[in-house]
């Protein structure tokens, strides 16, 4: 079989030491280019792999120790670990992986050199106490380089002149504590999709600071949009020249968790925004839901480390991502997972947040939380949010990874038409297929969560459906401590090897294949120790901790359930079927294997925000995502594939042939493919909200007319150029 490759050769050996001791690739190289063979993916891909190790030695040198492993993987004699050990071992000597182990702390840099001389995770860590997820690299370099702003001649000009250029912004009332403010911070989000130069970029810790820095760019005429980890790829942020407020900064974001889990931190004392208040039980409830007030710099580690310890109340339904914001995840109409429940903003009772005058307001009215909970951060700075918790209940996890085309079965006309990849092409019995649709529908809708994972060119997919219970029998936090640190050096092996050049270099599909079978090789169940898991509903919800460590690409998007056509009462999830096969057939087609991470979808309900993708899926929702590497993008097959599949997804039509109004996460990456040879926002604005935006305004106009703002107002302080187009 035919593989096309650029492997970069070393053509002079070098006496450079790594971290371990191994010779080391020096910088500035002379390389060699081989060109040996044409790709394309085969129905024994792996074993191709293990010839190209076998026929081009140039490949071991750059890689020693793997081709060994990839034999044992073959004969399924090797463990996870050994296989993220061998994968560290294999790129130690290179450039990329010795400035990401200098960038980590002492403490981090003893532990992986521990695990990469054999030790298991369970030795090196054996308590929560000894290991806690660091701030990701991406966010470190961001956080580190707005710091850094200060340095720069221009701001050293602004010293000099004794801040005669920038503001001053008093956090108190008293006027003791000021605001930190950089000038000229190179703003770049996590997928590095979004770069600018803010004029400024504030970091606030009070809401009377929010309400100063909002009056203050009144009176310059700057607009002001907010910020937590980035973690958006879509053009939301602040623009060019404006002013950033960014709920964290490197000293913020690098704070020990607090050892009794419960805010507010040491660490944070005197930030109004990283607090957590229980208050009065939800009318109607019977003292099984509590109103919860959260501040918007709250990050979701954070939540879920009060909730556990607290062990009474939680937020049902969350994001899978820890390195998030509770403000960073509302604004934008984030979601979870399950039929029962709908988008995050769906929970909010109340948002605090500060107007364009610069005044603190709140909104609880139900009606204008439709817009006010899902707003795009322009009614204002959010400060705090209330949402309806639950009481705490316990997750009962009984992870399953099943054959590809039992997981999700294809429709049978996709196998009476041969549109099953080669690969994929196992002999089941009409009986078998049906049996698997039928567990499928099951868990999509009975199940309290419901998520299926793909790996690239992996036989079996993951399945997450899960249930809760109250009995607290058996219960444990979950990932264990020593998972917890497995699963970030999962992650933190999978971002050196996706910016190694050498990495880089292979294939894309070996690519897929190398880091893909040790991500599906680490998922429960992979011992007897999680073959069931009971743990703490946040646990279950954020089960993999590490997945932020390494930046990727990402397109998402929700596609309506539609009706059955024999019976509209019902759902059809044959078109979940078909959009989930649709991206695996894609997958499989490119030769260049764009798709390098996961194949993921969630399913969940809609939502009663105007603008939220959900909104009107009466029966519910598939939410679906294809998430590559930044090799992908780097070497230009990532968009090309992610516009192929918006073209299949955004095509589908329900059992009548009436188009489904399939929409974007609008987090995502979307702003830049198109629909119909169209731009993807103007096919928003005219087709997918033309109804819902004129509503959407009309609320804001109904909450500004009570509160002392206009709708000209919020545009001249809290757009931004997408949302110029979108709204006004």
């Amino acid at each position: 079989m035919n593989l096309q490759f650029s492997l970069l050769l070393l053509l002079i050996p070098h006496a450079c030491t790594s971290v371990f001791g191994f010779p080391s690739q020096k910088r500035d190289d002379p390389f060699d280019i081989l060109q040996p063979l044409n790709d394309m993916l085969s129905l024994d891909l792996l074993g191709d792999i293990i010839k190209g190790f076998d026929t081009y030695p140039a490949i071991n040198t750059a890689f020693p120790g793997l081709r060994t492993a990839l034999a044992l993987i073959e004969g399924d004699k090797i463990t996870p670990e050994e296989y993220c050990r061998v994968l560290l071992l294999a790129v130690q000597g290179h450039d990329v992986y010795q400035d990401a182990f200098k960038a980590l702390d002492a403490g981090l840099q003893e532990k992986v050199r521990r695990f990469a001389t054999g030790e298991e995770s369970e030795k090196i860590v054996k308590k929560s106490s000894d290991f806690y997820i660091p701030p990701s690299p991406a966010a470190k370099h961001h956080f580190k380089r707005m710091e850094q702003a200060g340095t720069t001649a221009s701001s050293r000009a602004w010293l000099n002149a004794k801040r005669g250029s920038s503001p001053v912004i008093y956090e108190d009332a008293a006027q003791t504590k000021v605001m930190k403010v950089y000038v000229d911070a190179l703003f770049e989000n996590w997928g590095l999709t979004i770069k600018n130069t803010p004029d400024l970029t504030a970091v606030p810790t009070t809401v009377i600071g929010i309400q100063n820095l909002v009056k203050y760019a009144k009176r310059i005429g700057k607009r002001v949009r907010a910020s937590g980890y980035r973690h958006s790829w879509s053009p939301i942020f602040s623009e060019e020249r404006g002013i950033l407020v960014s709920m964290l900064d490197l000293e913020i974001a690098t704070a020990s968790p607090d050892p009794s889990s419960i805010l507010p931190n040491p660490a944070h004392q005197g930030n109004d925004l990283k607090t957590i208040e229980v208050q009065e039980a939800v009318p109607g409830s019977e003292g099984k839901k509590r109103m919860v007030r959260v501040g918007a710099a709250v990050t979701n580690e954070e939540l879920r480390r009060w909730a556990i310890a607290k062990d009474e109340w939680t937020i049902p339904v969350n994001v899978m991502i820890v390195e998030v914001t509770v403000g960073g995840i509302n604004t934008p109409i984030c979601h979870g997972g399950g039929l029962r429940h709908r988008a995050l903003s769906d929970y909010v009772r109340k948002i605090e947040y500060v107007d364009a005058n610069g005044k603190l307001q709140t909104v609880s009215d139900p009606e204008w939380l439709k817009a006010a909970a899902g707003s795009f951060g322009l009614l204002g700075i959010i400060t705090h949010i209330t949402f309806a918790f639950d009481k705490m209940s316990y997750a009962v996890i009984i992870p399953k990874k099943t054959p590809v085309n039992l997981a999700i079965p294809p429709p049978l006309d996709y196998y009476r038409n041969n549109m099953i990849p080669g690969p994929l092409r196992r002999k089941y019995s009409e009986a078998q297929l049906e049996a698997a649709r039928v567990d499928f529908v099951y868990r999509a809708t009975k199940d309290y969560f419901s998520q299926w994972f793909w790996f690239p060119f992996q036989k079996e997919v993951l399945i997450n459906c899960w249930n809760t219970t109250e009995d607290r029998t058996g219960v444990t936090d979950y990932p264990t401590p020593p998972d917890v640190f497995f699963q970030w050096i999962q992650g933190w092996i999978g971002g050196i090897l996706y910016d190694d050049p050498l990495f880089r270099a292979l294939p894309g599909s070996w690519q897929a294949h190398l880091f893909g079978t040790l991500a599906h090789m680490a998922q429960p169940p992979n011992g007897p120790l999680n073959k069931e898991i009971r743990t703490y509903l946040p646990d279950a919800l954020h089960f993999r901790r590490g997945v932020h460590t390494m930046r990727v690409t990402d397109f998402e998007l929700e596609v309506p359930i539609p009706a059955s056509k024999s019976d509209p009462t019902k759902p059809d999830y044959s078109v979940v079927q078909k959009a989930w096969w649709d991206a695996i057939i894609e997958a499989y087609a490119d030769p260049a294997a764009p798709m390098r991470i996961v194949l993921e979808m969630r399913i969940m309900g809609d939502s009663g925000m105007l603008m939220a993708p959900q909104n009107g899926n009466s029966f519910g929702t598939a939410s679906i995502e294809v998430v590559s590497s930044m090799s992908a993008m780097a070497d230009g097959s990532w968009k090309p594939f992610a516009q192929k599949v918006a073209d299949r997804w955004m095509a589908m039509t329900d059992a009548n042939g009436a188009k489904l109004k399939v929409r974007p996460h609008w987090a995502k990456e979307w702003d830049k493919l198109t629909v119909n040879k169209k731009p993807w926002r103007e096919y928003l604005k005219t087709e997918s909200y033309k109804n819902q935006i004129p509503a959407f305004k009309r609320l804001l106009s109904q909450i500004g007319a009570g509160q002392g703002w206009t709708i000209n107002d919020v545009k001249r302080r809290f757009s931004n150029p997408l949302w110029d187009y979108m709204f006004f």
